[in-house]
């Protein structure tokens, strides 16, 4: 019998239309899916549960090992950058289950997944076959649900206008904050289980879906270069809406370049605060009057081993790695 799943969370109307096309049964759907999905639903506790994050950047999901793992590959295979943080012990899903009522135990298991903005663009593109749908739906979900469905309501009648009423509400909740910033964050956040990497800097330009940060630094050394951070250096980061990479030009107090390290990751995606991605582990790193090199290649090897990463989006990694080595070399 297929398994039973229940989602909550501002992902629900896209993980209900994947789930249905992968042969999935959805169980205790809310009012507004059975409205937008006229299906009959399973009337049984769910085998598995999922529900989205506290900061809203992907779910959380629970449920029996065996299926649970079962559902991770699907996504993994319909989401192309789809990270899984934690994958581990679960909690018990469903309601609590009655006095006296016995139940056998179930090795439930939880996992954890970011949806980067590959993801949530194949997310916004489920959900649009079944209501209308804004480009960067879930992102600005994220950080004005309400905004965003009120936004999308009143497009209804005007779908012509759809695509430009998506950009100007980009505009608004994204682009316009961010020119306004003075001080913004970049969430830096490891595949690899570790906690996310804030990074803040001085906003110094800010053009179209750009930005160039600049970062002071204190002590140690800087990634890749294998050089100590001095007194007085600096460091220009630049982010690109959309990009497979970071830049980051590291300086001396009197403007001398010491080195520049581009970080390949998930597509960057603006937020009003700054910018998120995923660290894939594998750089290229250019010293200055040397031809620039990557390196970290068995670090997003470790990432595929562990089941972190799918191979195909390891390849992307090192494919963008490579374009630009010829790029810059």
């Amino acid at each position: 019998m297929s398994q039973g799943v229940k989602i909550r969370g501002i992902y629900t109307t896209a993980l209900t239309k994947l789930l249905l096309n992968s042969g999935y049964l959805i169980v205790d759907p809310s009012p507004e899916i059975q409205a937008r999905f006229p299906l009959k639903f399973a009337q049984k506790l769910p085998d598995i549960f999922i529900q989205d994050r506290e900061d809203h950047q992907g779910v959380d999901i629970t449920g029996e090992s065996y299926q649970l793992t079962l559902l991770v590959r699907l996504l993994q295979e319909k989401l192309f950058d789809a990270i899984i943080l934690e994958f581990g012990k679960g909690s018990a899903i469903g309601e609590d289950k009655e006095e006296g009522e016995e139940e056998e135990p179930k090795d439930l298991a939880r996992a954890r997944f970011e949806f980067p903005a590959t993801s949530k663009a194949y997310l916004d593109a489920i959900r649009s076959t079944v209501t209308p749908t804004f480009a960067n739906h879930h992102r600005l979900r994220i950080l004005h649900s309400k905004k965003v469905e009120r936004a999308e309501n009143e497009c209804l009648d005007a779908l012509a206008r759809k695509d430009q009423q998506a950009k100007d509400l980009f505009a608004e909740m994204v682009l316009a904050p961010l020119k306004k910033a003075g001080v913004v964050r970049i969430e830096h956040v490891k595949g690899c289980g570790k906690s996310i990497r804030p990074r803040e800097g001085i906003l110094i330009e800010s053009k179209g879906e750009k930005l160039v940060i600049k970062r002071s630094f204190s002590q140690g050394r800087y990634d890749g270069l294998d050089l100590p951070i001095e007194e007085g250096d600096y460091g220009l980061t630049e982010l690109q809406e959309g990009a497979w990479w970071v830049k980051h030009a590291y300086y001396s107090k009197n403007g001398k370049l010491k080195g520049e390290y581009f970080n390949i990751n998930t597509p960057v995606e603006l937020y009003p605060f700054g910018a998120r991605y995923v660290d894939l582990e594998i750089d290229v790193v250019r010293r200055p009057g040397k031809k620039p090199v990557i390196s970290d290649r068995e670090e997003l090897a470790v990432l595929v081993k562990n089941g972190v990463i799918t191979s195909l989006l390891a390849k992307k990694a090192v494919e963008t790695a490579e374009s630009l080595v010829e790029k810059i070399g």
